[in-house]
């Protein structure tokens, strides 16, 4: 087993308020999730906390040997989070292990963990 876990302030986030700064980092699903909130800010920092977490337990780089962007974070019909491995090089990582996140936050910070199961 693999642990992996971030924690960010918010209002780091506030950038991440332009669409087309989010697209540089998250998917469009992930983006018509954080639409769906009026105060959308701390999905964003939840989300990408996830995407952190997930980087960390599989040992590799957020930026060196995955981007942002490769790992999604989407949510079930009960809101409760999960990762989406939609892509060769997360799959390649990944190897048929079990990715669980889980994401919560305040009003003033953000934070994910992220458990790999063999």
């Amino acid at each position: 087993m693999k642990v992996g876990i971030d924690i960010e302030m918010i209002d780091r986030f506030k950038i991440m308020l332009d669409e087309n700064k989010q697209k540089k980092v998250f998917t469009e699903r992930e983006i018509a999730y954080f639409n769906r909130f009026e105060h959308k800010l701390d999905h964003i920092a939840g989300c990408f906390c996830a995407k952190e977490a997930v980087s960390k337990a599989l040992k590799v780089g957020l930026y060196t040997k995955l981007n942002p962007i490769d790992i999604e974070i989407l949510h079930d019909e009960n809101g409760a989070p999960f990762v989406n491995v939609k892509n060769k090089k997360l799959k390649e990582l990944v190897g048929g292990r079990s990715l669980d996140v889980s994401i919560s936050h305040t009003d003033l910070i953000a934070t994910a963990i992220c458990i790999v199961s063999d």
